[in-house]
């Protein structure tokens, strides 16, 4: 708890003194809040409360990983599987709401800011884009480039702002793209696959069917018979 207090209080510290970076958290959120408003999704207490669990699961799946990596990332045990859940149980955007606050969650559990648009690469962008896989019929289809969008996500913030943690000679162009792609891909590969193991083995439709019962009637279209 104490770790937690700590970690949070210089996430929080940091973001005032780097004001532009809680700017852009701020404006990403409204632009969820806006677009749920546009599709008429209903924020219930129920609802609300069923996002905050699933952030929770996810922090605490992630605060436990199998595997770290020396330079950041780590292998989880599908720590993004409740946003895939919510993403196809209520729509992509609670799904991409729910990834946003893990992602703030995940930033005030072990906060490294320099610039605002790392902010956004790092933390929240990667995991909201996971709950855009409620797009998608196929809940591994939309797993996968839900995953997809993720790794881009941390390509793109090692490609701009991590270069120099590069091997030399592959520091800059080409060599840097495929040094980030090859560093995150080789930890979001292995952490997909075990969410498609995952995927394949829990009680999908009976999941989908309970958290059926509890929807808003003015939220958007079900897609819990996505297969």
């Amino acid at each position: 708890m104490t770790l937690f207090l700590s970690s949070a209080k210089e996430a929080l510290n940091t973001l005032i003194a780097e004001p532009a970076s809680l700017a852009a958290l701020v404006i990403v959120l409204m632009m969820i809040i806006f677009i749920m408003v546009v599709k008429k999704v209903k924020l219930t207490p129920l609802l609300m409360a069923q996002i905050s669990i699933s952030v929770a699961i996810c922090a605490v799946l992630n605060a436990f990983p199998m595997f770290r990596m020396p330079q950041g990332g780590s292998v989880t045990l599908a720590s993004t599987l409740p946003i895939i859940i919510m993403a196809y149980a209520y729509g992509p955007e609670v799904g991409m709401l729910t990834g946003f606050l893990f992602g703030v969650v995940n930033l005030f559990l072990g906060p490294y800011i320099i610039h605002p648009l790392q902010t956004l690469l790092d933390y929240p962008l990667p995991f909201m884009l996971v709950g855009a896989s409620g797009y998608f019929r196929n809940r591994y289809l939309g797993s996968i480039i839900g995953q997809a969008l993720r790794l881009f996500m941390h390509i793109l913030s090692g490609v701009i702002f991590f270069s120099s943690y590069a091997p030399v000679g592959q520091q800059e162009g080409l060599g840097l793209w495929i040094y980030s792609t090859g560093y995150n891909g080789s930890f979001v590969a292995v952490e997909l696959l075990i969410l498609l193991v995952i995927l394949a083995v829990i009680p999908w439709e009976r999941f989908m069917k309970v958290l059926q019962r509890t929807k808003p009637r003015l939220s958007m279209k079900s897609t819990t018979d996505h297969q």
